[in-house]
């Protein structure tokens, strides 16, 4: 799958993001019809989880604070505490992705956000106009 962060291309990926030596959130498509399915780990900006998606269902969400929108050609999780996108994901042609704006904090509190313009985690990395292919393997998010 290829996917698309901000103005990254990052192609041939299995749509893990991984986090910490931990799978934090994958995004696949439905083989019927293409429709985005997301998994991801949520955490609160001190590090902690407070909820879980599975494939478009909550496993957990503590006192309804994460609301899901998704429909054929894209997800939403917002975050209703924090008034905000914690990400978006949407269909980019037949086989691609397109995370075009996302904030979320990773375990230990480390703020991971994606704009039209580059993708920044924390003060340790950030991408802008990067292309790669990653024969098939996760992204690192560092």
């Amino acid at each position: 799958m290829d996917i698309t962060i901000g103005s990254n291309q990052l192609r041939n990926t299995n749509g893990i993001f991984v986090a910490q030596d931990q799978d934090l959130l994958k995004v696949e498509q439905k083989a019927e019809d293409g429709s985005i399915l997301l998994s991801m780990d949520l955490y609160n900006p001190a590090g902690s989880q407070v909820a879980k998606l599975e494939r478009n269902e909550w496993t957990s969400n503590d006192q309804g604070r994460f609301e899901l929108r998704a429909d054929h050609e894209s997800v939403t999780v917002i975050d209703n505490t924090l008034k905000g996108v914690v990400f978006f994901v949407k269909k980019n042609g037949e086989h691609g992705i397109q995370v075009p704006q996302a904030k979320f904090y990773l375990p230990g509190g480390t703020v991971s956000e994606v704009t039209a313009e580059h993708w920044h985690v924390g003060n340790k990395m950030e991408l802008k106009d990067v292309d790669v292919d990653l024969q098939g393997g996760a992204i690192e998010i560092q």
